[in-house]
Formats: structure tokens, sequence, C-alpha cells
């Protein structure tokens, strides 16, 4: 059985969860466990998802399915499900399972992770990323471990994971879900895990081979031929349409197909014959066909197929710069994404640009380019220091970059899912730009089969357009008191090679004054005190902070800086204390602190790069100790 979605794609039909609908106030209607705070607001698809979660989960179904298109918030509806979870008494903790070209973009920065949770008004929670197979989960009370498939099927991974969900009853969230098959090792591996209820996110949760996916609601119809069909059953499903409909989501789309001529000649009788690239796909007995033609043919490489298909994309890119380039309010300038076929048709595609179109700044990743080189190519594009990429599937879904606004798709996918995440990378709505400027237009040639799902696009737009309604002053300055809210997700410096562990934590003592030892250098009593650590991390995040503040704004860290900020005030104490020694034992700083470390390693059975933020903070308390009596004890 394959998995179908559950709406017809291009009926033109108006969903019925459309934003059309008189949806509740999303700024005062209530869902258990969230207060939205700050004058923050909730999509109307992701209150209308919430609100059906929070009742279905009352009723004893734990495992439902949320479609939103790319742009529209799955992060935010992913964490605020766990808040309804949470309040509902069904789980303590959290995993969200996302793929790892993901990680940048949606979940890697834990100061706005905290301040998402801020916004829904839900308790201060604990966070950490984890994403190494050299990382175990030192810290099993965290309350949300934000990691990948690919580690969750690693093995030392998979043992740290299970060990967590042993730990307490957890809610899994299964982000972008189409990547987990369910008969694939990465469903495989989460099938070890304990979990109470579960969230599966997508914006296109179907597969081009049909199989079905893991955790996703299905219903089995029979058709007129007495066939079964399996399709998915989504809780709430946030179309194209509804994300138009509401606004400031999604770019415009503007559709460019390109057809031209190819002259055959007969070689047995010389007859030549004029075919367009439309009439050849339709005498061909399918696009594989043509597809093989032109290859054999190199047709993709020629000259003139690449001025056919690029010459207009460019015309219309330069167009749309210079027209910005007179706009007061420009922060970015609009950027080109050129999908390939493959990494020799990327090059041969770079070439004609930087040929033909030198004022560009352009450039090309692809496996074959060195990594450390494509980090820097795609760090640069990323900061728009790079015009022009052209590119074989490696900016895709995860990939976040709002400035791109012209697409050249001139690569062989077909694929519904897939081509909507590849187009999708030019359709998020970019505030920097004005609303005239907020256009993605799309190029692509005749022969690529793709007319349908284009047009689909464009009456998709058109109907969200269309259902638009007005919004009143009090809307209006609601939506423009949250922008940073809209920008949450978009990051650039996260790179998943240095990820071991990134997030929050709130361990015991953080949230309040920590009852701490001082021994006076002139008593040998013991005295008791209330103080706050005078470390830089909490001079500027905990000054004057108050006793129970389970909701102050400043009542979370991101245990790698924590962790990082104690290595260096360890390292600090411990050279003090070597100075203070090397006067009365003769030897130089560098032996004493040698002998620090290990009596360090003696006491605590542990180097200080393998220490956790708890065992850190035990090992800078032994310092205090050592340098209060001037010798190791």
């Amino acid at each position: 059985m394959s998995l179908f979605h559950s709406a017809e794609l291009f009926s033109g039909v108006v969903s019925s969860n459309t934003i059309a609908e008189q949806l509740p106030d999303t700024h005062t209607a209530a869902l258990p466990g969230i207060t939205l705070q700050e004058g923050f607001r909730l999509r109307a698809g992701q209150f209308a998802f919430l609100q059906k979660l929070a009742s279905a989960l009352q009723s004893g179904n734990v495992s439902h399915l949320g479609v939103f298109v790319p742009g529209y918030g799955k992060t935010i509806t992913a964490l605020a499900s766990f808040a309804i979870a949470r309040h509902l008494g069904l789980a303590t903790k959290l995993v969200v399972f996302v793929p790892r070209g993901n990680l940048r973009d949606q979940y890697a920065d834990a100061r706005e992770l905290a301040s998402v949770f801020r916004n829904l008004g839900a308790p201060a929670l604990s966070f950490c990323v984890a994403d190494s197979e050299r990382t175990f989960l030192k810290n099993l009370h965290t309350d949300i471990i934000i990691t990948t498939y690919q580690y969750a099927s690693g093995k030392g991974g998979n043992e740290a994971l299970k060990r967590f969900c042993l730990s307490a009853a957890c809610m899994f969230v299964f982000d972008e879900v189409h990547h987990l098959s369910e008969d694939g090792s990465w469903a495989g591996s989460i099938t070890k895990f304990p979990f109470t209820c579960s969230v599966a996110l997508s914006g296109t949760p179907m597969r081009s081979d049909n199989k079905s996916l893991f955790g996703v609601p299905t219903e089995t119809r029979t058709g007129a031929d007495g066939r079964q069909t399996q399709f998915y059953t989504p809780l709430h499903e946030t179309l194209l349409r509804d994300a138009h409909a509401e606004g400031s989501i999604l770019k415009r789309v503007a559709v460019h197909v390109i057809d031209y001529t190819v002259k055959l000649k007969n070689t047995d009788t010389g007859e030549i014959v004029e075919l367009s690239l439309d009439k050849l796909s339709k005498e061909a007995a399918g696009s594989a066909e043509v597809d093989a033609f032109l290859a054999r043919k190199k047709l993709r490489f020629h000259e003139v197929y690449l001025d056919a298909l690029l010459r207009p994309a460019f015309e219309r890119f330069t167009e749309k710069r210079r027209t910005l380039e007179q706009s007061a309010r420009a922060e970015r300038q609009h950027q080109m994404l050129i999908i390939a076929m493959s990494n020799k048709h990327a090059e041969a595609m770079l070439d004609y640009v930087q040929a033909h179109f030198p004022e560009v700044r352009s450039g090309r990743i692809g496996q074959d380019v060195p990594e450390e080189e494509r980090r820097a190519l795609l760090a640069d594009y990323r900061d728009g220091r790079l015009d022009v990429m052209v590119q074989v599937d490696m900016i895709g879904e995860g990939t976040d970059i709002k400035p791109i606004s012209v697409i050249v798709k001139a690569d062989l996918v077909r694929a519904f899912s897939k081509t909507m995440q590849q187009i999708f990378r030019g359709m998020r709505y970019y505030p920097g730009f004005s609303e005239e400027a907020n256009v993605c237009d799309i190029y692509a040639s005749n022969d690529a089969d793709l007319v349908q799902v284009l047009d689909w696009i464009s009456s998709e737009e058109q109907i969200g357009v269309a259902l638009r309604k007005p919004r009143t002053n009090d809307e209006q300055r609601s939506r423009t008191n949250a922008p940073e809210h809209k920008e949450l997700w978009q990051l650039t410096s996260v790179e998943h090679q240095s990820i071991e562990t990134h997030g929050l934590t709130l361990f015991e003592g953080y949230l309040r004054p920590t009852p701490v030892v001082k021994r006076s250098a002139k008593k040998s009593s013991v005295q008791s005190a209330l103080v706050f650590r005078n470390t830089p991390l909490e001079n500027g995040l905990y000054q004057g902070l108050q006793p129970s503040t389970a909701l102050n704004p400043d009542a979370h860290l991101n245990i790698a800086e924590r962790e990082r900020l104690l290595r260096q005030e360890c390292s600090a104490m411990a050279a003090r204390l070597a100075r203070i020694l090397e006067s009365s034992n003769a030897a130089d700083t560098r032996t004493m602190i040698s002998k620090i470390h290990t009596a360090a390693i003696r006491k605590f059975a542990k180097a200080q790069e393998q220490m956790s933020v708890p065992e850190l903070l035990k090992k800078r308390d032994w310092l205090e100790q050592c340098l209060a009596a001037r010798r190791i004890v």
C-alpha cells in the first residue's frame, strides 16, 4: 500500500480547515499549558492544530500529524505541543528528531529556543542538542533533547537516547517526517525508545517511493475498482492557500516555463525534423525516455540550451536587483539559486554564468567540492556575499536563506514532495523586502514535466490572496510587535561537525541564591551565606535575579557556553592556586598546575574536559576551598 496526500492536490477546492474559517482569537483563546506573553500571537493554523491536539490527547489519542507549509512555524508548533502534553501530565521530557540538515536553521540556537518558551508562557525548561557519536548525554535530567535521525541511529547515540527515554515519560516530535519511512533503519532505531505520545510534522508528508511514514496516522480507503489505498490523516493541515491568505509567510510566485526547438537529423536519409521540447515530451513514452535522449545528446550541457534557460532568469534577476537598489528599506539584495542535475552539469552552468554574467558573484557547491571550501561558500551565500549559487541537492530543506527570490530548476527531480521542498528555498517571505519585492521567480524548461505542479502552486496563491481578509489596526500592531519571532529560526553559525552538547539548562541552584560554604582564612569555623557566583556569565545574565522566578526571561542557560565558562574559571583558579603553591614549593607554575589537575582527577575520577556542568561546579567549589586554605585539600 502507498501513502498519499489526504487532500486532492490539484482540485482547487478550498480546504475544510482553511484560514477563511472563523477561528478564535489566537492571542486570547486558552490552550492548556500555554499563556502567550508580550503580545505574541500564534498563527491561525498553529492554534487550530494545538487546540485539536489538546482535545485529542485528553481523549487518549496520542500519535498525531500536523501538515504545515515550510515557513509556517513548525518549530514553535513542536515546542507548544510539548507544553500542552506536559501540562496534561502525559510527558515530562521531550525528544525532537530532525534531519541533520535542519538542525542549523531550526533548533541549534539556544537563546532563540528560550525565547519561544518565554513567548508561550511555558515554565523554564532545559535544552540540549546532541548530534555526535562522541557525545553521551551527560545531563540526563535535561528536559528537552534535540537530536538528529542520524545520531539516534548510531550506536552511541542510540544507547544514550534509550537511557534518556527510560529516565522519564517522553514525548517525541518527528520533524520533517517524510524522511522517516516505516521500514527504514532510522525508524527501526527509534522503535527501541519508549515514548508516551508523539507529533509528526511536515510540509510534504509523502515520499516519492510511496512508502508509509513512521508515526503518522493513516486510514485505508477502498476505491471504485476495489483497490485499497492508504492515506495519511492529519490532525490539522495548513495549505499553501492558507499561508497566502494570512500573508507575510510566503512570497508570491511567478512561474516561467521555457520551451525551445530541437532539430534532429536522420543519419540514414538526411531528413531534418524540428520538435519543441513540449512536443518531444508528449511523443515520448515517458519522462525517463526524454531524459535518456537528452543525456545521450548532452543537450542540457549545450550552450543554446543553457542560454535559453538561464538568460531570461538573469535578466529578471538584474531587473529585481536594480529595483531593490532604489528602495530605502532594502537590507539585503535578491539572490539566485540554480539547481543542477549533476556535478558536471553544475560546473558547466557555473562556467556559463561566469562567462556571460561576470558582474554577479557566483559559486558552486557539490559533493566534488572539498568540504572546507563547500562550507565557506555556503557561509558566503547565507550572508549575502555570493549572489548566485549553483548546486546539486546541497541546499534543500533546513537551509533558510530568505533573500533567495529567483530559482532555476534544471535538475531531473519531478517528485511532488521533493520539488516542493526545492522551490520553497525561495518562497519564504523576507521582511527586509517590500511587499512588491516579495516575489519568487521560478524558471524551468518544458522538458522537466513540472507544469502541473507549478500551475498548482500558482492557483493556490490566487485562492489564498482571494481569501485574505483586511486586518484591523490592532491585528496589524500585534503582527508588527513580533517580527523577531518570525525570524527565530534564521541561524547561520552552527555547524553539525562542531556540535556536541549545546543548549539551555536549569540545574539545581541556578534560579535562586545558592547556599555556598565560605571558609575564612582567619577562623577555622565555617560560615554559610547566600551569594551569587561571580562569573562573567552570571554577572551578565543573572544580575538582579530574584528567587523563585520560574518565568524570568533570563532563566535559561546555554549548556555548551556554561561548560566553556566554567572550564575557563576552573583553569584560572588552578593557575592562581599554582602561583600560591609555587612560592612555597620552589617549583614552576606549569608543574604546580599539572599537580593540581592530577589531584582533581583523583578526587573527581574525570578530566576537566569530560565534566558536565554539575561536576564543574563541584570542582570550582573544591578549588575555592584550596585557594582559601592555600593548599590542595
